[in-house]
């Protein structure tokens, strides 16, 4: 079962908030997502939970001192994204997981509000 990742929520959008770096790219995760280097990397001077902080999903079912137990990345351990954010929303919605769906988009409208100003 997915559950919603509040720390990692409450992380974004603090993020947000404080206009703090945002990616406004569109549709190039794939290209920009850590690579398993990264995550490794990232992990040996990083609790798992400031890992967790960059997923809006938790894996209930995963093993709980598993890294691959957070889903829906937001970020590239670094910055927020907005194109992993559209895609969390569009994989959240097809997985039908929907309280990260909604989370998702209502992070994107936060993102979008903030470029207004």
């Amino acid at each position: 079962m997915i559950k919603l990742n509040l720390a990692a929520y409450d992380h974004a959008e603090r993020l947000i908030k404080n206009g703090l770096e945002i990616e406004y790219d569109t549709d190039n995760w794939f290209e920009v997502r850590p690579t398993n280097n990264e995550i490794v990397n990232y992990l040996d001077t990083h609790a798992l939970e400031e890992f967790g902080s960059w997923f809006l999903g938790i894996d209930t079912d995963a093993d709980p001192k598993a890294y691959k137990k957070f889903v829906y990345p937001f970020g590239d351990l670094k910055v927020i994204h907005r194109s992993a954010l559209i895609l969390a929303e569009q994989d959240a919605k097809r997985d039908e997981d929907n309280e990260i769906a909604d989370a998702a988009a209502k992070l994107l409208t936060m993102i979008k509000q903030h470029k207004r100003k």
